[in-house]
């Protein structure tokens, strides 16, 4: 893929990651630690700027081997967050994705416009057929974005999650490309 960037809309931009995001990632996660914590294990392990820029580079590698394709979510040209598309399962397809916000940029619509755009770059540009989005059943906001974005519940998987030290069970969702 030789595109780097995606304009979503006026405000939001996706642009592949970099490793001189890390600062500014890095200010977003620690801002909204917390509610980060609480759903996601790896922010527990982003204590540093130099953590971040250290996945950063591993994603480098992870999208040259077409494992990840993780973008920066700009808002206003400032970074917000991230979305990706990842545990990839190429012959038949389809993928999986994930994104957080920074609580500055929540609930005002961003994530959803986010993954609705991203899913027609997904299906057209990265030929997939299917993506799913697995979410915390208490995680409210996520499973929200699944709905808004036109994603269908397949179910509930019991105890599938480990976050904040125990087991959650996790609701998946899926899309399907229909002009295949």
């Amino acid at each position: 893929m030789a595109r780097t960037n995606w304009q979503i809309d006026d405000e939001i931009e996706l642009r592949l990651v970099q490793p001189d995001d890390d600062e500014a990632l890095f200010k977003q996660v620690d801002a909204t630690r917390e509610q980060l914590e609480e759903y996601m294990p790896w922010a527990e392990d982003t204590k540093t700027a130099a953590n971040e820029r250290r996945f950063l580079k591993y994603c480098q590698k992870q999208i040259a081997a077409k494992k990840l394709w993780p973008v920066t979510i700009l808002v206003n040209g400032q970074v917000a967050g991230m979305f990706d598309f990842h545990d990839f399962d190429h012959p038949n397809r389809h993928c999986s994705i994930g994104y957080w916000l920074g609580k500055e940029f929540q609930h005002n619509g961003v994530m959803t416009r986010t993954v609705k755009e991203a899913v027609k770059i997904g299906f057209n540009e990265l030929k997939l057929h299917k993506i799913s989005i697995l979410a915390e059943v208490e995680n409210s906001a996520s499973n929200a974005v699944a709905v808004r974005s036109g994603f269908h519940l397949d179910g509930t998987l019991r105890g599938h999650i480990y976050s904040a030290g125990e087991f959650h069970d996790a609701n998946i969702y899926s899309l399907v490309n229909d002009q295949d």
